[in-house]
């Protein structure tokens, strides 16, 4: 049943629907991303997050590969494909300049629910391949 949700909130970041991928967040969500180390806690910082994202990569989509769903969790396997044609910021404040790259990236999301709102996420993707595909790193 909340697998639908997550599927609006994957729909939203490839239509770079801010508003409305946050409407689909507990005001008190915390988003835990193992590819960057970074944790975002309430709103204003998961907005932050996927803004910096989406200034980073035109046309980034986020595609559902896989699901499944128990309880008030959805875990499901995705693949995010983009162009990086803005600034990429780091964990550590700095920026790299925009490499024009197309990127793939396969990963994991797994999703907790407090009703028909997103509570909990943890991602899990390889920001080294990210970063070999720029060209930034071997």
């Amino acid at each position: 049943m909340s697998l639908h949700i997550v599927e609006k909130f994957f729909d939203s970041i490839s239509n770079r629907d801010v508003d409305t991928a946050m409407s689909l967040l507990t005001d008190d969500h915390v988003s835990h991303d193992h590819g960057t180390g970074m944790v975002m806690n309430g709103i204003a910082e998961n907005r932050a997050d996927m803004e910096n994202w989406l200034s980073m990569m035109s046309d980034m989509k986020v595609e559902i590969l896989n699901s499944g769903e128990s309880g008030n969790c959805v875990a499901v396997e995705m693949r995010m494909t983009g162009v990086n044609t803005g600034e990429i910021m780091m964990p550590d404040g700095t920026k790299v300049p925009a490499t024009g790259k197309s990127v793939e990236m396969l990963g994991c999301n797994v999703v907790e629910f407090d009703g028909e709102k997103m509570s909990k996420s943890t991602q899990y993707y390889s920001m080294m391949s990210m970063m070999a595909q720029l060209g930034l790193m071997p």
